[in-house]
């Protein structure tokens, strides 16, 4: 028997079908399911297409897989859209499965499904986490303007906010300045403000690049922007806070972590460590053990009621 992994994304879905003994037999790559992007029939056209090419390429047929575990962007998030959404993926799937929002393929992947909890903090941020009894949490996901707190897009708001601050010297200036203007070619005092609302159009992805030049002014020696880095730390930490409170972990936990904002390495990790260490939090932090598209069809295969292996990491890769 087979088990077939989804895992949705904001631009594209990762397919990857693996055999009985986890070791993987086919995988492909899909435009994305978010309902918001595609329509529901967006997400029935892609599904079928992209599970028929998967089967097809591991010369099976689709009754042979034994269970698929989708991952879903923005599921969870509106009734709405979570009735539609299961409307249309049953209607296609011929086949046992199981759908969540695609924050769960994160946890599995950086847990391996065991309990803990993983924080994903890149253009946005969301946290999601479960216990050994089964019970789950989420947290954040909110989105931009009314969430997203610790995510590049968060980080980025908090830079430009600092640069203007500098710039017309309500702040002591700082390489912050040099490194911003160099980057974007500003040549006038107000040109930030036509690069955000003009030429980016206050783009969410495109702001969220900013954080970038937060983390080459922290390099520099900005201590603003090393705060800024802390900050952010103390976001994600509210996060795992919340969930370890929620799920009431009775046992040392991972905590796991994925997105760009990770990539300033020791200006988030450091005091992130510190904090979780100051709480008294019973956890520790794991780089993630596989990518989520891994996550998700290890949801698939414990969902038909299988065992992870110990060596999993060793057959996934």
């Amino acid at each position: 028997m087979y088990y077939l992994g989804i895992d949705g994304g904001g631009t594209k879905t990762k397919y990857l079908l693996v055999d009985k003994n986890l070791k993987k037999v086919a995988e492909r790559e899909g435009s994305t399911i978010h309902i918001h992007q595609v329509g529901v029939e967006g997400i029935k056209s892609q599904l079928t297409e992209n599970i028929a090419e998967i089967c097809e390429e591991a010369n099976i047929e689709i009754k042979d897989i034994a269970y698929a575990f989708a991952g879903v962007p923005g599921y969870g998030e509106s009734l709405d859209d979570m009735e539609k959404i299961d409307k249309a993926i049953k209607e296609v799937m011929q086949v046992p499965y199981s759908i969540d929002n695609d924050a769960v393929n994160g946890w599995a992947a950086g847990t391996a499904c065991r309990p803990g909890v993983n924080i994903v903090a890149g253009t946005g941020s969301i946290a999601y986490g479960r216990n050994a009894e089964g019970k789950l949490a989420r947290c954040g996901g909110f989105g931009p303007g009314i969430g997203d707190d610790g995510s590049a897009y968060w980080i980025s708001l908090k830079t430009i906010n600092e640069y203007t601050k500098q710039k017309d010297g309500r702040k002591e200036k700082t390489v912050l300045v040099d490194i911003l203007e160099k980057e974007y070619g500003i040549t006038y005092k107000y040109e930030i403000v036509d690069i955000v609302f003009n030429r980016l159009n206050f783009n969410r992805t495109d702001l969220a690049k900013f954080s970038t030049i937060c983390f080459l002014a922290a390099e520099a020696g900005c201590p603003a922007c090393k705060e800024i880095f802390r900050e952010a730390a103390r976001a994600i930490f509210e996060h795992i806070k919340a969930i370890s409170s929620e799920l009431n972990f009775t046992e040392e936990f991972i905590v796991s972590y994925t997105g760009g904002v990770f990539k300033a390495g020791k200006y988030v990790l450091e005091p992130l460590k510190e904090m979780i260490n100051e709480s008294g939090l019973n956890c520790y932090l794991q780089e993630p053990q596989l990518d989520p598209w891994n996550g998700a069809v290890l949801l698939a295969y414990t969902l038909a009621g299988n065992v992870v292996p110990d060596n999993f990491k060793e057959i996934l890769i």
